[in-house]
Formats: structure tokens, sequence, C-alpha cells
């Protein structure tokens, strides 16, 4: 049988200072939730594999910062620093395998995330890191990111084309977040998703404040570009060089038409909001296993970001909340913790009917 409609509720951690003191505040953070004190309470484990000076070093080459702050982890959480880049690192990473989808265009990004409510972080993070362009963005284990924008307007999000087999490289959701700490520009993001090694297969659907959108389809030694005015994107490789490496994609195939159709018409933020998490839309996830747990729309030119929980968020009244990141850059912190939606919409009237029986 399928799960009641339940709220799901999702915390916001703002952090401010060096790499270490953001990695010493967001351990503090997590370790006051429900998740965090059932990892404290558990015995940890070293993976076999593990070799805290390569680790290191793979670090220092393609994201010194992020060291640091896994660092500030570690003392956080009082673990040993091999403990700390085991879970919070890139090797240990529990990769999302969810459907999501995107659309760019007009100057909007939107994007829904899908994947399942067991396995998500529930945790929005917004840094701003000395040496780091500050960003906003949901985050998985505490230092890697899912999707977001930062303070130039960039906005970006992961989608999962192919997790097996693995390759040495970075894993998605770090690529995401060093975009987002490094580059101000699409270009800029392309130039680094091109050069740095891929550990999985992911599209990265990206948009600019000047406009310019772009889908990078990247797998281990391989990297193909799709651009163009208006874009969407959803768990397949269109690129002809890359569609030989596509999984099973009937479902990413069945989401793509109508992405597009919302692309090519222009529409504005509050239209894309509503085209991506209506629970009756093409592109949301309802119910079962994979969810459509959260929905971004990012205004990059005018640093704004709308974010809703679950589905109806608008509709429903519950909190969908409206950022202007650049007033937070500024050093105007948001007014809450938290943010809620709804789950299982399309039960709801189900649910109701028997009820009243």
């Amino acid at each position: 049988m399928a799960d009641k409609p339940k709220t799901l509720r999702v915390s916001l951690v703002q952090c401010r200072g060096t790499a270490y003191e953001v990695g010493r505040a967001q351990a503090d953070a997590f370790a006051a939730t429900r998740k965090g004190k059932a990892f404290l309470r558990k015995r940890l484990k070293l993976p076999w594999w593990l070799n805290i000076r390569t680790e290191e070093r793979a670090f220092r080459a393609y994201a010194p910062a992020l060291w640091e702050e896994i660092g500030g982890i570690a003392e956080g959480l009082n673990i040993s620093m091999e403990h700390a880049v085991t879970y919070f690192g890139n090797e240990g990473m529990r990769m999302p395998t969810g459907g999501c989808s995107a659309v760019m265009s007009g100057g909007v990004y939107g994007r829904n995330y899908d994947f399942w409510p067991r396995g998500y972080e529930g945790r929005f993070a917004l840094v701003q890191i000395s040496g780091s362009y500050a960003s906003i963005g949901g985050s998985h284990q505490l230092t890697g990111r899912l999707d977001g924008m930062n303070e130039h307007g960039l906005a970006i999000g992961l989608h999962l084309v192919k997790a097996r087999p693995r390759a040495p490289g970075l894993n998605s959701v770090l690529l995401v977040r060093r975009v987002l700490d490094s580059c101000a520009t699409t270009a800029e993001a392309v130039d680094l998703l091109r050069r740095t090694p891929h550990a999985m297969q992911y599209n990265y659907s990206l948009l600019d404040s000047g406009g310019v959108a772009a889908v990078v389809e990247a797998g281990a030694g391989a990297v193909a570009v799709r651009g163009g005015d208006w874009l969407a994107c959803t768990n397949h490789f269109q690129s002809p060089q890359l569609r030989r490496l596509n999984r099973r994609v009937a479902h990413s195939i069945d989401r793509l038409p109508p992405l597009e159709g919302w692309a090519a018409r222009n529409l504005t933020a509050e239209q894309t909001f509503q085209a991506l998490n209506f629970s009756a839309s093409p592109a949301f996830h309802n119910y079962g296993r994979a969810q459509t747990l959260h929905t971004i729309v990012a205004e990059p030119g005018k640093r704004r970001l709308l974010i809703g929980i679950g589905g109806d968020a608008a509709a429903l009244e519950e909190d969908m909340l409206d950022v202007d990141f650049k007033s937070w850059v500024a050093g105007e912190d948001l007014p809450t913790s938290e943010i809620k939606g709804q789950l299982n919409l399309g039960l709801r009237r189900l649910w109701r009917t028997r009820a009243r029986r």
C-alpha cells in the first residue's frame, strides 16, 4: 500500500566564514538533527581502500577549500579526518539515483529534484566562504550540492544518467559544489566540467545571469555540451557521441517533451514553478519510492531563487520560499530555519474518501 500524504520538513543552514569555520558550523547544525544524532551513535568504520594521503592529494588538486571544510566537520563532530573523509568526502558518498528534470529559457532556470524520501538529506545550505563564491543549494552529505545558485547568478543542477561503472574522479555532488564555489558564468562551468575527471555519468543543466544556457553531458573520459536559446534536460544523454552509454531511458524520454514545450514558451519564474511543482504535472513524481522532493526556480539576473518542498507548494500555501540571494550575500540572513511541504499528494483524495467511509 502506498504511503499516506505526509509533511516533509527541510532545514535551512546559513554559514559564513573560512572554509574550516563553515565546516564547523555545518557539523554543529548536523549534530543537532535526528540524523546527526544517529550518525554520532553508530560505530564508524573505515573502508579497506581508504588512503588519507591519496584523498588529500585529490582534494588539494581539485577542491582545496573543501578539504579545509571537511577538517572543520571532523573537528565539529569529534571524529577523525579519516572518518570525515569517508562519510563526507568523495569516494564514500552514497550517490542520489533518482530522476530529475530541468528547463532553461528566457533568463529562468527551473528544476525538480526526484529521489527517495528516506535518502534525502532534507537540508538547504547557504554558505559564504572566504575565497569562494557564496551559494545556496540543496545539500548532500554536508559538502555536496544537488543543485543551486551562486552570488554571480550561475544556476546548476545534476541529473543521473548511469551510476555504474564507476571511474576514478569526482562525484557529481562535489562537481556541482565546485562549480558553485568557483564559476561565475556558464562558459567557466563548462570549462571546469571538461577539465575535471568524472566518476559517473551525469547531465549538468546550467544557466547564468547573462541568459547563457547549456547542458553538459559527462562521464569518464567523455564530455559533450548542448547549447541553445532554450534547453530541457532529464536523465539521458542526447548527444550522438554519448547516446550509446544510456541505460533504459523510457521514463526520462517521456518527461522531455513537456519540458521542451515549457522552455520554448519562455515562461516566467512563477509559471515555471507552477509547471514543475504542480502535483499533476508530467514532470512531477507524485508518489512511490522516488518522488519530487524539491523544486527550485532561479532568476539568475535578479539573484532570486524560489524553493518549494514536495508538491503544490504555492497552491497549498505551504512554505514556498522566495530568496533574494543578493541581500543574503550582503549580510541579511533569512528569517527562518525551516521550510516544509507535502509528499504523496496524489493520494490525498483517496485517503480522504477512505476516512469518510
